[in-house]
């Protein structure tokens, strides 16, 4: 992901202590801190990124690759 956060127009930034790190990583959806728009959100830990999302409301659906996903 070379993608920096401050370079994509809308981010998802969570603590890497918060358990939304691990459900993301694990392929499932997460729900959103802040209100926002809906569409494309890149979903990054400490700044660092992990991957995109589509935001649908208060929900992040995951869209990482299965293959990249923890079991």
């Amino acid at each position: 992901m070379y993608l920096k956060k401050e370079e994509f127009v809308s981010a998802e930034d969570i603590p890497l202590e918060d358990v939304r790190t691990v459900k993301f990583l694990k392929g499932e959806t997460i729900t959103a801190e802040e209100p926002g728009e809906d569409g494309w959100r890149l979903v990054c830990v400490d700044g660092w990124p992990l991957g995109f999302a589509r935001r649908n409301g208060e929900m992040l659906k995951n869209k990482r690759s299965p293959g990249w996903r923890w079991q």
